[in-house]
């Protein structure tokens, strides 16, 4: 256990946090509920990876805790159970691993890099620092966690300032009016935007607006009602700065250029096929390590194939029960132009380099991404009767991908935007035009009379560039008997990406459509691209979840030695 001297050089951690109030000397915790230093614990610390990690965690935890504990509730802290009458359990208790077990959801590794930065930086100011970094915490905290990884890992300093000029502005002076208005066309730019607005605890919504006979998005941003909306001395714009210049790293001084390249290994996998060199090839890269994200972008360039995927593991965890759970990445996606925050045919060339490879001992693996958390589950194909898993003398494991992704509902597009898309396709006839719901994916979804016009389409990609949105569904259901329920093609020319060979990301929101017109959740659908490529759906309209199969293979593999 640490010595008093070393546990008194700890209180200005609450001295200076917004849990004391030093105007009236109300500086003693003993009267704090141990709720409430919990909640500010927990502001200070990050998530918890593995065992080393959790027991230093600990260790901090209670070198913080302890000297503002009254002899009651350290009595408490340390009783083995059972403990005595006189003496409650408290939520600290080291023998109460259920409670121990929430902070494993909280990024202590970042957290505690972004500390390191607050601290280091040239606007520390005696006596004001730890107030400044707790309310700082607080704000980047309210951040919800994907836009937080947005923020943090595509960075637009001229974009971010801007807008966090703007919301400085307005949340500064009172005396204008109560809603802020900005037109921001581009949904990843909207997406940074409203990570803005929550750090400064303000509410921010986006709709359509419709002027000078043309739809734009408009986001209004108001301040929440009953609500502190706080302006931190430390601007984020300021701090991710800092982060990006890497002040809060602890590498070597020496320049990248003198330090050796490690070799990264990489796959090509053809993915929703068993087929070589059909459904749609993306390359897997095996990182034991960040990269920066201009490596990341030249070397998607560089393959210059629809979607480039690069993993990093995260550290294993533990259950309660002591059990693993299962293995988890990080994976990021990068078209030859830009980073995209879903890609469906990427995440299932992922999994099966890492099922394929033997990287996992289990039959899920969970994936941290910009969107969401995402899951890949491995199962076994049950084969009709009399046929056999051997080929060619040898036996081989068959089984399909499945892939948990959300489901994206869609709406009907405005007078102007129907006009646009009609001339960009330039077809003869369209049964619907609809734009898909998503924070991350604003697609166009054109419903064509059946399968012929789908896979007859002979598109123009500089007018679909003109489109709204982020890229064009095309689907049509067949007119005959056929087993498949729904054929559909993408394209996406505004990222790199003509014509996307197939897309499973775009079934989320075709899923939902087909369900309503065909009065199912189960579909098998074909992407009538030149490569082609088929998936097995299930809709849980419930969870709204899509449940995406498919397979796929490996046609290459090599090392990046730069």
């Amino acid at each position: 256990m640490a010595s008093t001297d070393v546990l008194k050089r700890h209180e200005n951690r609450f001295t200076f946090s917004s849990l004391s109030d030093p105007l009236k000397g109300d500086l003693d915790s003993r009267d704090m509920s141990i709720e409430k230093k919990i909640e500010f614990l927990e502001s200070l610390t990050g998530k918890v990876t593995n065992r080393k990690t959790r027991r230093w965690l600990n260790d901090r935890l209670l070198m913080e805790l302890v000297p503002h504990l009254n002899a009651e509730e350290i009595r408490g802290l340390f009783a083995p159970p059972p403990w005595g009458d006189d003496v409650r359990p408290t939520t600290f208790s080291m023998t109460n691993a259920g409670d121990w077990d929430k902070f494993r959801s909280i990024d202590m590794d970042k957290e505690a890099k972004f500390i390191g930065v607050l601290e280091n930086s040239s606007i520390k100011r005696k006596g004001h620092i730890d107030a400044d970094k707790v309310a700082f915490l607080n704000a980047w905290r309210r951040i919800e966690c994907q836009t937080r990884e947005a923020l943090r890992r595509s960075f637009l300093p001229e974009l971010v300032e801007a807008f966090e000029k703007s919301i400085r502005s307005f949340v500064s002076d009172t005396s204008k009016e109560d809603v802020l208005t900005m037109r921001v066309r581009d949904p990843f730019h909207r997406l940074l935007l409203h990570g803005v607005c929550e750090f400064y605890n303000l509410d921010s919504v986006t709709v359509p607006e419709l002027k000078n006979g043309s739809s734009t998005k408009m986001t209004r941003v108001t301040r929440k009602k009953k609500a502190l909306v706080e302006v931190p001395n430390i601007t984020l714009t300021h701090f991710l700065k800092m982060s990006k210049e890497g002040t809060c790293s602890h590498s070597s001084s020496l320049p990248s250029s003198t330090m050796p390249k490690k070799p990264v290994k990489y796959f090509v996998v053809d993915a929703f096929t068993d087929t070589p060199f059909k459904g749609n090839p993306a390359a897997v890269c095996l990182l034991e390590e960040e990269k920066d994200d201009k490596w990341l972008q030249d070397l998607a360039a560089e393959f210059n194939i629809s979607e480039t995927s690069y993993l990093v593991r995260i550290n294993e965890e533990e259950e309660t029960d002591g059990s693993l759970k299962p293995p988890k990445f990080g994976l990021r996606w990068f078209t030859p132009v830009t980073e995209v925050n879903l890609c469906g045919h990427a995440t299932l060339a992922a999994a099966h380099t890492l099922f394929s490879t033997g990287l996992v001992n289990s039959d899920i693996i969970e994936f941290s991404t910009l969107s969401a958390k995402l899951t890949a589950k491995r199962v076994p194909e049950v084969k009709p009767n009399g046929v056999s898993n051997v080929h060619n003398g040898e036996a081989h494991e068959s089984y399909f991908i499945e892939l948990d992704f959300p489901a994206i509902s869609s709406i009907e597009v405005d007078s102007a935007d129907v006009s646009s898309v009609s001339k960009a396709l330039n077809v003869a006839s369209m049964i619907d035009i609809r734009m898909t719901v998503s924070k991350n994916l604003d697609n166009i979804l054109v419903v064509l009379p059946s399968e012929k016009e789908v896979i007859d389409f002979e598109p123009n990609f500089d007018e679909i560039r003109k489109c709204p949105g982020t890229g064009v569904i095309i689907t049509g259901a067949p007119l005959g008997d056929s087993k498949f329920d729904f054929y559909s093609r993408f394209f996406c020319p505004k990222y790199g990406i003509n014509e996307d060979p197939v897309c499973g990301s775009a079934h989320c929101s075709l899923a939902v459509y087909w369900a309503k017109k065909l009065g199912k959740s189960d579909f098998v659908a074909y992407m009538a691209s030149p490569r082609s490529g088929i998936l097995n759906i299930h809709l849980d309209e419930q969870k709204k979840r899509v449940l995406l199969r498919g397979k796929a293979i490996t046609t290459m593999e090599g090392v990046v030695l730069v």
